[in-house]
């Protein structure tokens, strides 16, 4: 049983279900309410992620998908195979450069891709219950014996206060976040696909998207609440026009990618909120004493400025996957440890790390081997194609600033 039709929770029904497993999956949307619920933040799908994608058979949006007939939206994705970094301090000196991913990436709406993918798992004769679950829900089943395993993939609410903070894998910046969002058509070209704008304030992201209206551009922004880059310091405000207030700290913030977004056309209205980065226990006791087995934002959830969400629960369904059809014998604590460890291990950590880089970017904590390789990179190409190869995956930054 999995609980949550989102990144995470799809991509381990698809291996699963691939793998010869009966997979039953729970969401409370179905595919057309997905399609049309609210606008949700953009997510970076980087070279590493789409090719897991692409090995489930689940790269819906490449040209070659879209020609073939096998694209649930008809509409290819616009790619990015180079990244601009932009470092702007206060009243400093700016310090960028442009690399190359090791391949393309792609942002794809959750609204489209989470409702082809799950399309996808009924058209394969996955099983899928289009209700919401409850912790009673899942004790009752865990009594019954009627799982196996349960995997919970809901990242808050009730399910998600299953599982506690664990203290020995916390990363030591676990800041709470304000986040906004808008899409935008007509971006003027700049250096390079995709921009990282990063501040002593927050940080900005530019990236061409894949949205319900067709290819785009979502411009982001992610601060601390009550910060510089606070487009809703008041979530109480009834009426906030998003767009207008993300654009205003853009231009005071990031005034080399606001003159190329300016005269864009707002085709998405905004999107904004919270996120709280957390790092819980993977395992989840219910009332009777059955276990289940926590994955993505239940357990981990990554810290938007990195951009590592979607890659963070890519690498966590893959593991999960493996260790699960590698399995033979009982689904108890052991394993359900055992499988979060090999995940946190091979990925988890370097996302950590990787997290907690950004963070301190601006603190003046960082070892002199980042900055100097940082610097590095504003002076030479090879230097800053690794830094940028650096995102995609994110146990190379340690190899680089070792």
């Amino acid at each position: 049983m999995v609980v949550g039709a989102g990144q995470s929770g799809l991509l381990l029904s698809h291996l699963l279900h691939a793998g010869g497993v009966e997979v039953e999956l729970f969401n409370h949307r179905t595919v057309e309410e997905l399609r049309g619920g609210p606008a949700p933040l953009a997510q970076f799908t980087l070279p590493s992620t789409l090719a897991a994608e692409r090995a489930a058979g689940l790269d819906f949006w490449s040209s070659e998908a879209v020609a073939s007939g096998a694209s649930y939206a008809g509409v290819a994705a616009p790619a990015f195979t180079s990244v601009r970094l932009e470092a702007r301090p206060e009243g400093g000196d700016l310090l960028g450069f442009a690399g190359r991913l090791p391949g393309p990436g792609v942002a794809v709406d959750p609204r489209v891709k989470l409702a082809d993918w799950l399309a996808a798992f009924e058209d394969r004769g996955g099983r899928v219950h289009p209700y919401g679950v409850t912790v009673g829900d899942l004790d009752a089943f865990a009594r019954m014996g009627r799982y196996d395993l349960i995997v919970v993939a809901v990242g808050s609410g009730e399910l998600g206060r299953l599982f506690p903070p664990d203290p020995a894998r916390r990363t030591s910046t676990l800041r709470e976040r304000a986040v906004a969002q808008v899409h935008l058509a007509g971006v003027e070209p700049g250096q390079a696909d995709a921009d990282v704008v990063t501040t002593p304030h927050g940080e900005v992201f530019c990236v061409p998207v894949l949205g319900p209206q067709g290819p785009a551009h979502a411009l982001l922004v992610v601060g601390a609440p009550g910060g510089a880059l606070d487009c809703v310091p008041d979530l109480s405000a009834r009426r906030v026009d998003i767009a207008a207030a993300l654009l205003e700290r853009v231009r005071a913030h990031a005034p080399g990618l606001y003159e190329r977004c300016r005269a864009a056309e707002v085709v998405e209205a905004g999107v904004h909120g919270r996120i709280y980065p957390a790092v819980r226990r993977p395992v989840g006791v219910l009332p009777c004493g059955g276990r289940v087995l926590g994955l993505g934002d239940t357990v981990v959830t990554v810290d938007p400025a990195s951009g590592q969400g979607w890659a963070a629960s890519t690498l966590a369904a893959t593991a999960y996957a493996q260790q699960i059809l590698a399995h033979d014998g009982p689904f108890d604590a052991a394993f359900l440890n055992a499988t979060f460890d090999a995940y946190w291990r091979a990925h988890g950590r370097h996302v950590a790390a990787f997290v907690d880089m950004v963070s301190a970017f601006w603190t003046g904590t960082l070892p002199e081997t980042v900055t100097a390789r940082f610097a590095r990179a504003a002076a030479e190409a090879a230097a800053a194609d690794a830094w940028i190869a650096a995102f995609d995956t994110p146990e190379a930054l340690a190899r680089l600033t070792a």
